[in-house]
């Protein structure tokens, strides 16, 4: 099936002409649910809908109470959880302290095989999703040319 993507007309802010330009992006589907994927892992190994549940909530509790010390999380077949912050910088060694910390993320780095089905994910344009002028563009090939008549002299 693939992942649909569509073109959109964008101004970027960070651009020195100030212009709106055209940028692919991508049509995702709805997110899907942790209900949803216990499910799915349910039927698909034979554990108990219950159980599979009850283990992975208890995962996530684990993996919360390990970043929240500050560790990194590994999980083999699916890739690394790092606690990570942005902060400002100075020339002033005193002025770089924990006040400096403007933000803390979690950053996931993926493991090879999932970064490898990231890479071969076939896109698919999606033009009837497109910007307006795509769309002009579409209906002017659909209009059918008009038709002259067979002998010229004849009006």
């Amino acid at each position: 099936m693939g992942l649909f993507v569509r073109r959109i007309k964008k101004f970027f802010g960070f651009d020195k002409e100030k212009n709106l330009k055209y940028v692919l992006v991508p049509d995702r589907g709805d997110t899907v649910s942790m209900k949803y994927i216990c499910q799915h892992v349910a039927l698909s190994s034979g554990v108990n809908l219950g159980m599979v549940q009850v283990v992975s909530y208890a995962l996530v509790e684990a993996m919360k109470a390990f970043i929240q010390q500050g560790h990194a999380v590994q999980l083999d077949n699916f890739g690394k959880f790092i606690p990570t912050f942005s902060a400002k910088s100075s020339e002033v060694e005193s002025e770089v302290n924990l006040k400096s910390v403007r933000s803390m993320r979690l950053r996931f780095s993926p493991c090879t095989e999932l970064q490898k089905i990231v890479r071969e994910i076939e896109l698919v344009f999606n033009a009837k999703d497109s910007t307006q002028d795509m769309k002009a563009a579409d209906q002017e090939e659909e209009q059918e040319p008009p038709t002259e008549p067979e002998n010229p002299d004849v009006v």
